[in-house]
């Protein structure tokens, strides 16, 4: 064997050795860190996920005229108000609330239905049961949480938990961020969007959230606002940035959109399911199906 042969096999001896360097690292990582693997797992290795487009689009056809201060054909919800450190509750807020199944456990009535659905499958899928620790509080407790542990609970009025819209769940033996380590935690949070929930804080968001990586804490936002969120990998709050006022959204057969708050707005004709919340910010977000 010649020089020159000898110099290119060592060459190479060492590209194979960083690879193999380079590959064994990514593993150790992303063992020692399950939420990028299942971060990764539900963004780009999910085989029966379906991408759809969402984009900005003028409204064809005739526009008419809703009345938001008269009885119309309009679902009221709160599902898409932004609370965080730089959005509070109003002071007279009041969330619509409902006892789930008779459990004792309160939930915003706009959430019943999706989290029975969500601890359904989970069960189905996992074999296991889907618990809450933490659903609704009051202004008071929130004020004693924040009070007792400043770095674990926001300021009365900035959680969202006093909305009834979030819910930290858990398995049996598998809390915290212990709920990764369990088959259910993996497909909550790969699946939780099909059923109009998100991960509230994401990892890798926490600049925007100002909250840590939190892989029990569910939000419901409802379908299909949720679903685009997780597609186009952005936090809530980006979500409400995303949604330019005074614009018309299309996403699947959904129209969405993003009003100032007033007493009448226009909206295509053929639309039915019309639901609107306010999103904290001002605005109110509707969203229709279309006939």
């Amino acid at each position: 064997m010649n020089k020159k042969s000898v110099k290119t096999s060592t060459i190479l001896k060492i590209i194979f050795a960083s690879l193999s360097l380079v590959l064994l690292t990514t593993i150790v990582v992303l063992l020692s860190k399950p939420e990028l693997l299942y971060q990764i797992q539900g963004k780009w290795l999910r085989p029966d996920q379906e991408y759809s487009t969402f984009k900005m689009i003028k409204p064809k056809g005739k526009l008419i005229e809703y009345d938001f201060s008269a009885e119309q054909d309009l679902d009221y919800e709160q599902s898409l108000m932004l609370v965080n450190q730089s959005h509070r509750l109003p002071q007279d807020f009041v969330p619509q609330m409902a006892e789930y199944k008779d459990s004792g456990v309160q939930m915003n009535v706009a959430m019943l239905d999706a989290y029975a659905k969500l601890s359904e499958s989970v069960t189905q899928k996992t074999d296991d049961y889907l618990y809450v620790s933490s659903v609704y509080r009051t202004d008071e407790e929130q004020g004693i949480l924040h009070a007792e542990d400043p770095d674990y609970a926001l300021p009365a009025g900035h959680s969202e938990h006093q909305t009834g819209l979030a819910a930290d769940v858990y398995v049996y033996e598998h809390a915290g961020m212990a709920f990764l380590e369990s088959e259910a935690g993996k497909y909550v949070n790969q699946s939780c969007y099909d059923f109009g929930f998100i991960i509230r804080y994401p990892e890798g968001k926490e600049e925007i959230t100002k909250i840590p990586f939190e892989p029990w804490h569910l939000r419901y936002v409802g379908l299909p606002h949720s679903k685009i969120i997780q597609q186009k990998f952005i936090s809530f709050e980006e979500y409400i940035d995303l949604l330019e006022p005074g614009k018309f959204y299309r996403y699947q057969n959904y129209l969405i959109t993003r009003q100032e708050i007033s007493s009448k707005i226009n909206l295509p004709q053929d639309l039915k399911n019309i639901v609107c919340s306010p999103d904290n910010t001002g605005h109110l977000i509707i969203t229709g199906e279309y006939n």
